[in-house]
């Protein structure tokens, strides 16, 4: 499965159990790169909140081979650090996910 496809099935999921999302998309930049339109290198692929739960959540989004940058790694930690809710989401977690974005505590991060 690809991010993309994973991801799409991440914000399914979220979005029928009353969650809202962020996603920065990716554009073709100057030098016909790939960049994001964010100031924060490694940024999570998803914010999700949820009202009535209280809860904000930072995701990074990975394919089952899928690795972090260490930017990612670095903003993950530094976002945990400042006391937030953050994970690393692959597609064979996706039974914790669910657990997660019905209100069980977030437990895994990878």
């Amino acid at each position: 499965m690809s991010e993309a496809d994973w991801q799409a099935q991440v914000v399914q999921l979220a979005g029928m159990l009353g969650w809202r999302h962020c996603h920065t998309r990716r554009s073709i930049g100057r030098g016909r790169k790939w960049t994001t339109a964010t100031s924060v290198i490694g940024w999570p692929d998803l914010v999700l909140w949820h009202e009535q739960q209280q809860r904000l959540l930072f995701i990074e989004l990975k394919a089952t081979a899928g690795r972090l940058a260490d930017t990612q790694r670095e903003v993950l930690l530094s976002l945990r650090a400042a006391g937030q809710e953050v994970a690393v989401w692959r597609p064979e977690d996706l039974e914790a996910i669910q657990e997660t974005l019905a209100g069980a505590p977030l437990t895994q991060v990878r």
